[in-house]
C-alpha cells in the first residue's frame, strides 16, 4: 500500500495537469463546435474503500477503525462540445458502516459514515459519439469530498469522530452505448485519491444517459422534415443503406409535389480541403442517386450541395437532407 501512494503521489502533478488541459480543451471547443447537453441519472454502484481509514484516528486515540465497502449513487449533469469531447458536473453519495475496536482490543459499536463528493470531470471519447453508437471514454475530475459520522448518541471520547474534508481526484476509463439520439446507457471505473487523506479508493458504476436533443443546426423544425445520414470513414458507402430517414425523405416529397428536398454532405478533417470538397459531392450525389433511382424522385427537385469539412468534427462523414415546403 505504501508503494502504491508512492506511486500516485509521484502521478499527482501529471494527473491535475491532464485534467486541467482536458478541461480547456473542451471549453475552448465548445464555442466553435455543435454541442449539446445532457443527464447522467441515475448512477448506481459500489464503492471500494482504502485499507486505511478515512479519518487516521488510530494515531489519536489508540483505536482502530475500519471502513466497510458500500454502495454509490450519483447525478450527473453534462456539457457535449463535440463528438469527442465533454464536461461534466456530478454529485456522488456513498454511506459506510464503520466497526472498530478499542486498545484493548474489544469491540466497538458499529456506526455509519456519509460520504459526499461533488466534482467537475472532463470526458474523452475515443470515437465520435454523434456518429457511433458505440465508444470507451475516458474521465479525468477532481472536487471536494465531505465525509461525514454519524456520530449521534456515541462516546465521543472512544471514538473522537469529526467530519473530514478533502480534495479528491478522479480518474479512470469507461464505456457508452445510445440506443438512439436521445436514449443511451453508460458504465466506468474510476479510481478516487485524497490528497490530504493520502487514501485511494476505487467505484465501480453505470447510470442511464438522456440527451436533450441531437447538435445544434443537425435537427428540422415543424416546417422542415430532415434526416440525418451516416457514411463509412473516407467512402460515399452509407452506414445504414436501409436507413427509415432515407424513405422518410422519399414519402415526404412524393406526399407533396410542391416540395423540394436540399442535401448539404460533409467530411471529416482528415484530407486536404479540396479532397474533401470532392468527397461531400460524392456523397452528397450519392444520396440524390437513391431517391431518383430507388424512389421515383425528380432529380429536379433534388439540390445537392457539398460542405466539406468546414462543419467540424461534429458532423463529419454525415449528409444532412431537408425537404423544404
Amino acid at each position: 500500500m505504501m508503494t502504491m501512494k508512492k506511486s500516485m503521489k509521484s502521478l499527482l502533478p501529471q494527473a491535475v495537469g491532464a485534467a486541467a488541459l482536458m478541461t480547456s480543451a473542451v471549453t475552448t471547443q465548445a464555442f466553435f463546435e455543435d454541442s449539446s447537453f445532457y443527464l447522467v441519472v441515475p448512477t448506481v454502484g459500489y464503492h471500494y474503500t482504502d485499507e486505511l481509514d478515512h479519518y487516521d484516528k488510530e494515531k489519536k486515540t489508540g483505536h482502530k477503525f475500519d471502513f466497510d465497502d458500500g454502495p454509490i449513487y450519483g447525478l450527473g449533469f453534462g456539457f457535449q462540445a463535440n463528438g469527442y469531447t465533454a464536461t461534466e458536473f456530478v454529485y456522488n453519495y456513498s454511506n459506510f458502516d464503520i466497526t472498530g475496536k478499542d486498545d484493548m482490543g474489544g469491540k466497538l459499536p458499529t456506526k455509519e459514515a456519509s460520504y459526499s463528493y461533488l466534482h467537475v470531470d472532463a470526458l474523452y471519447y475515443f470515437n465520435n459519439i454523434y456518429e457511433n453508437d458505440f465508444s470507451f471514454y475516458i474521465p479525468v475530475g477532481i472536487g471536494w469530498m465531505k465525509n461525514d459520522p454519524d456520530a449521534k448518541g456515541t462516546d465521543k471520547s472512544m471514538y473522537d469522530y469529526k467530519a473530514i474534508e478533502d480534495t479528491v481526484l478522479n480518474f479512470g476509463i469507461g464505456a457508452q452505448y445510445m440506443f438512439n439520439d436521445m436514449w443511451g446507457v453508460r458504465g466506468d471505473i474510476r479510481g478516487l485519491y485524497g490528497f490530504s487523506q493520502e487514501n485511494f479508493d476505487a467505484i465501480a458504476q453505470a447510470g442511464l444517459v438522456i440527451r436533450f436533443g441531437v447538435p445544434v443546426g443537425m435537427g428540422g423544425d415543424d416546417n422542415i422534415k430532415s434526416a440525418d445520414i451516416r457514411f463509412k470513414l473516407d467512402s460515399t458507402e452509407i452506414i445504414n443503406p436501409n436507413s427509415p430517414d432515407i424513405q422518410a425523405l422519399a414519402t415526404a416529397l412524393r406526399n407533396d409535389p410542391d416540395a423540394n428536398v436540399k442535401v448539404l454532405a460533409y467530411s471529416d478533417r482528415s484530407g486536404s480541403s479540396d479532397y474533401n470538397m470532392k468527397l461531400s459531392q460524392q456523397r452528397a450525389d450519392k444520396i440524390k442517386d437513391i431517391l431518383v433511382n430507388n424512389f421515383g424522385v425528380d432529380e429536379a427537385r433534388v439540390y445537392t450541395k457539398a460542405m466539406g469539412d468546414q462543419a467540424g468534427t461534429s458532423r463529419n462523414r454525415h449528409a444532412i437532407a431537408i425537404v423544404e415546403y
